[in-house]
């Protein structure tokens, strides 16, 4: 047995396992206040400001601002800004209503800038003391602002994210997706916030200091996932991003194959160029733990994607030639299927290892689905079909690479 390819197994092994049972501890440890936040803020309240940056959302847009309509928080401290970023549909006919009635500004542009440019446009125009940035098409909570506002009576604390949920259930592929959202842009996040190591303030919705914004220079317009780039220059600046997991956004997702091969493909090659733009932060004293988390995170995703291809070289290999031994039989499968037959004692460390790794993956979302009162069985088909992410993490990655190493322009 190649020795390289044993030891590649065993680190990917260890180092997944090892994120696995820490992050189930801490489950375990912070599992009676994941839910818990600051008490709501005495006095006069701040004025907050919300900035939507749309393009080409005419179906959406309408809801995101009606459940604007609902949010517990006083008018006259409460200011939605619509950035239509050159939208070729319908979406600036849409807001007028809501601008007549003094719901709304909007700052009507003619051609397209790009979603960070618009949000940097709006916190221009913006006088909130906090200021929110959402998706035009997800939907907040009533209570998101009286929920996220009083983390920042920490000073340090420079945003705050929620629980973001899907909206849109579906299609198979957004059942899956959906379990997800419930660990990746809930559960992982509010682990991470207790550990300084939030790696992104998701688009669909978070509240950051006017100040803050200000002080960094708003989002980057140059970078295709502005929400997790500022994630690392909030870091920088030695503020800190919490999570709300008691109040919560709702978004909708791909609901094909094709459309969120489009978004992971941005997700990813922007993760990989933020990555490399804040490399010279990381592994410093100032980063902290975020300094040591972020590489420990893409390493384990490079060496994953390295272990996947050569076990499906190895496969595909063992394939061939069991089809050359099976020639020599005139391709008489059932005696080949008789001789092959499964011996559990015959399982190799590496099938255990394996086994071990699912089983492990499986727990992790058993736990995250009851803590967050998710029944499986109301699940099911998302809860079955998870695995099959691995597989097309491997994909979205490895095009992500390649768009980036050879510098290919990634779309909307």
């Amino acid at each position: 047995m190649n020795i390289v390819y044993t030891s590649l197994v065993y680190l990917v092994w260890f180092l997944s396992t090892y994120f696995i049972i820490v992050f189930l501890l801490s489950l375990f440890k912070l599992k009676e206040e994941l839910f818990e936040y600051p008490p709501e803020m005495n006095g006069t309240l701040p004025k907050v400001s919300l900035i939507i940056s749309a393009y080409n959302e005419e179906s959406k847009i309408a809801g995101c601002l009606d459940s604007l309509k609902r949010v517990d928080y006083p008018k006259h401290l409460f200011e939605v800004l619509v950035v239509n970023d050159g939208s070729t549909d319908g979406t600036a006919s849409v807001v007028k209503p809501y601008v007549d009635s003094g719901a709304v500004r909007l700052i009507d542009n003619a051609v397209n800038k790009g979603k960070a440019a618009c949000l940097n446009q709006g916190i221009e125009h913006a006088s909130g003391t906090y200021i929110a940035c959402m998706d035009a098409d997800s939907f907040v909570d009533a209570d998101i602002f009286m929920k996220t506002l009083p983390y920042f009576k920490e000073k340090g604390v420079g945003a705050v994210t929620v629980s973001v949920k899907v909206k849109n259930t579906n299609t198979l592929l957004q059942k899956v997706v959906e379990l997800e959202y419930i660990l990746g842009l809930s559960l992982f996040l509010k682990v991470f916030s207790r550990c300084n190591c939030v790696y992104v303030t998701p688009g669909p919705f978070s509240i950051y200091r006017s100040s803050l914004l200000a002080e960094i220079g708003g989002f980057d317009a140059k970078n295709i996932t502005e929400d997790l780039e500022i994630a690392y220059r909030i870091r920088q600046a030695g503020y800190s991003v919490a999570c709300c997991l008691a109040t919560a956004v709702e978004t909708i997702i791909p609901g094909n194959l094709k459309s969120l091969y489009r978004q992971r493909k941005r997700w990813y090659s922007g993760a990989l160029l933020t990555l490399w733009k804040h490399k010279s932060f990381l592994l410093t004293k100032r980063a902290g733990l975020f300094g040591v988390f972020i590489p420990f995170i893409y390493s384990l995703t490079a060496l994953g994607m390295v272990l996947f291809v050569v076990s499906l070289y190895m496969g595909v290999s063992n394939l061939v030639r069991n089809l050359s031994y099976l020639s020599l039989t005139d391709y008489n499968v059932l005696d080949w299927i008789v001789v092959k037959s499964p011996d559990v004692l015959a399982i190799s460390i590496f099938g255990i290892l394996a086994i071990s790794g699912i089983i492990g993956t499986y727990a992790l979302l058993t736990y995250g689905m009851k803590i967050t009162e998710h029944k499986i069985r109301k699940k099911l088909v998302g809860y079955v079909g998870y695995a099959a992410l691995f597989f097309l993490y491997q994909y979205f990655w490895f095009v992500s690479f390649f768009t980036v190493i050879f510098r290919r322009k990634v779309e909307w």
